[in-house]
């Protein structure tokens, strides 16, 4: 190695041993305006090195002479410079520390924080599984936006921005459009009390005003033809129909159902809070001929562990996922043209209704299908037929 290239290359050594700073030290500027100390640090929020200035003239009026204030001048320049070397930033003063951090990976802590609470059960499956999808999307829109952007640039104006992307591009309706802006209001409560910010910028949005769910309920002449392709093409789905309406179980929670939750001897299904959508733990009542349906299962075959619906619909120790139920509810819509407003859901709005017609009361609704209240009732009916009252039902129909 030639002498030339042995500097070069002690050259190059040192400098990589330099450690690179984001500021400039302060040093006094003695202008004939007036005199001033300046020094240049990273504005983290626009990522450039920008200048600072102090004013330093009525300091210097009050010594004896320019060499005094030189002399103090010195003092605070090297109290500043000592500042700057120890890491601090005015830019971030008085802001969270971690408000300059990406934001993307702020939204991606919180998602693996999620995915260890999902791992210890405390959240389900369905729950984690929006929790991703939310914050995939909304990292993605970030990304179009500006991949550097920090937590404390993703303010009010953005946020709005934002949901405002949600609605129009996506097409969501007022109700999912609220449920996005109650989901970031639970993100960004975790990025403060994880010291990403002070502020929940969410909180303030007001949701939008919701149309009235509609509820629809299934015909019996379109229920017959639902029933009569189900027992011939897919008969364990009468199982799922009777469930839904003489039950009132949700689909999700017909899903969670596992056999040690079957109690056949007291004609029931108990569904622990963390099996419910409430987080209401409640009985669930089988008629008769939703017992003989289970007896035909042999469900004491299975370990209790089970599920009672897995793959092809019978006993096994996945869980089945709601959306193969829909699946399998759309092979049949399509079959007999069932209009797409009724769903497999609309099976229990159905067994409401018939409740209310046949006269009982609205505690008694809310008792057996695990309403928070009896005032809910009231969105699916009119009035009951008065000559319904008194009347008492001693078996569910049969679909």
């Amino acid at each position: 190695m030639s002498t030339s290239q042995l500097h070069k290359t002690l050259l190059l050594k040192d400098i990589g041993n330099i450690a690179l700073v984001n500021y400039e030290p302060a040093v006094l500027c003695e202008f004939n305006s007036g005199w001033l100390i300046e020094y240049r640090i990273m504005n983290p929020e626009t990522g450039r090195i920008e200048r600072k200035r102090l004013k330093f003239e009525k300091i210097r009026k009050r010594q004896r002479s320019d060499k005094e204030a030189r002399r103090m001048a010195r003092i605070y320049c090297n109290a500043i410079n000592e500042k700057l070397e120890s890491g601090w930033n005015p830019y971030i003063e008085g802001k969270k520390a971690k408000s300059f951090h990406k934001i993307t990976e702020a939204l991606k802590a919180f998602i693996k924080e999620k995915e260890l609470d999902f791992k210890n059960g405390v959240f389900r499956h369905d729950s984690m599984r929006t929790y991703r999808s939310q914050i995939d999307m909304l990292v993605t829109w970030i990304n179009n936006l500006n991949p550097n952007m920090y937590v404390a640039n993703f303010d009010k104006e953005i946020a709005q921005q934002y949901l405002d992307y949600v609605y129009t591009n996506k097409e969501v309706s007022a109700r999912t459009w609220n449920n996005y802006l109650k989901f970031l209001r639970t993100a960004w409560a975790w990025l403060i009390e994880k010291n990403y910010c002070s502020e929940n910028i969410f909180q303030n949005i007001k949701p939008k005003a919701e149309k009235e769910k509609e509820r629809v309920i299934i015909p019996e002449v379109w229920s017959k033809k639902i029933m009569q392709y189900f027992r011939e093409n897919i008969p364990e789905m009468e199982l799922v129909c009777g469930l839904v309406y003489n039950s009132f179980m949700r689909p999700a929670e017909i899903c969670r159902t596992q056999i040690k939750n079957v109690k056949l001897e007291s004609n029931a299904i108990y569904l622990a809070g963390d099996k419910t959508k409430n987080s209401r733990a409640r009985w669930c009542l089988l008629p008769p001929h939703l017992v003989d349906l289970m007896n035909k299962i042999n469900l004491e075959k299975f370990p209790t562990d089970h599920y009672l619906l897995s793959s092809f619909l019978r006993p096994g120790k996945t869980k089945l996922d709601t959306r193969k139920l829909d699946k399998y509810w759309d092979k049949m819509r399509s079959a007999i043209d069932l209009p797409t407003e009724m769903k497999l859901y609309s099976y229990r709005d159905t067994g409401i209704t018939d409740l209310k017609k046949q006269g009982f009361s609205n505690l008694f609704i809310s008792t057996i299908t695990g309403h928070l209240n009896s005032e809910e009732i009231e969105t699916y009916t009119h009035a009951p037929d008065p000559k319904a009252l008194g009347w008492v039902l001693e078996e569910s129909r049969k679909l």
